[in-house]
């Protein structure tokens, strides 16, 4: 079962309205879909403010049902989609016998839903060198960090977009940016050694 809180973030400018707090949404067993338009039949849960900036889902009964540990989360046809920032990864959620679980979104999944999003999957990153090279071309480049690797043990909670010379602007949630000049962009954590970093190229 997932108990870990998550932190919520305000994305004005995300594809997909994260889901605010005080906000009920429904899951109906036998379609097995999740919605905000809920019924008598649904299961539904409150997202509300837990410890600190937390948030977590309450059950009908007030009860603490779970949390995502994600700090973007939205419905969409029927799913429940988080994505987490220190994991780099999308996530579908299943509610079953109480209890919730994930699934990691595969990157074709992901570019279908962000299609005005460039998907950089970690793996393309060349192992000598720790950078890749991308085109920017005459717009706005909008860019989202994927963790494709199975290995759960390693963490990006910490890391940040830093630049000595491209320009860019950060989401409220790890891993996703918009590139407005080209140049070199560097995701690392603060004062971290070269092999940790990850280096975007940017012609």
């Amino acid at each position: 079962m997932i108990t870990s809180v998550c932190v919520h973030a305000n994305m004005p400018n995300m594809k997909y309205k994260n889901i605010p707090n005080k906000q009920k949404i429904g899951y109906n067993t036998e379609k097995d879909e999740w919605t905000y338009n809920i019924k008598k039949s649904d299961i539904y849960f409150i997202k509300t403010k837990g410890f600190g900036d937390f948030y977590d889902y309450l059950d009908g009964d007030k009860n603490f049902a779970f949390s995502t540990d994600c700090e973007y989360e939205f419905i969409l046809n029927g799913k429940f989609i988080g994505y987490s920032g220190k994991d780099l990864k999308f996530y579908e959620f299943y509610y079953r016998d109480g209890v919730l679980t994930k699934e990691s979104l595969l990157p074709d999944i992901v570019s279908k839903m962000f299609s005005d999003y460039k998907i950089i999957k970690l793996s393309s990153f060349s192992k000598n060198t720790n950078s890749i090279k991308i085109k920017k071309h005459l717009s706005d480049l909008n860019i989202i960090l994927l963790n494709d690797s199975e290995n759960d043990d390693i963490t990006y909670e910490n890391y940040i977009f830093t630049s000595g010379n491209a320009k860019f602007k950060t989401y409220d949630v790890n891993g996703f940016l918009t590139v407005l000049n080209s140049g070199m962009i560097q995701f690392s954590r603060k004062n971290d050694t070269p092999e940790n970093w990850y280096i975007i190229l940017v012609r």
